[in-house]
């Protein structure tokens, strides 16, 4: 697990903050919420979009789904972008 300490200001720490989240169709690192508290750090309109219409409730990722999702994840690692 481990955790991230803010890299722009010092004023917070994460426990599990590079920790990968994700609703199936995005994926953030656990720390984004501090960032945007912290610093108002703005998010994608299409997130918010998808968030807001969701109701903002994760939906239960199967095995299957997080087996998918770890692999993208692993080809942008791969690539040098992510």
């Amino acid at each position: 697990m481990g955790y991230s300490e803010d890299v722009l200001g010092d004023k917070f720490f994460c426990p599990g903050g590079p920790g990968i989240m994700s609703d199936g169709r995005f994926f953030w690192r656990g720390d984004t919420a501090d960032y945007v508290e912290h610093y108002g750090i703005g998010l994608p309109e299409e997130f918010i979009a998808h968030g807001t219409a969701r109701r903002w409730i994760a939906p239960a990722l199967s095995r299957e789904d997080i087996i998918e999702i770890d692999g993208r994840l692993g080809e942008l690692r791969r690539a040098g972008t992510l």
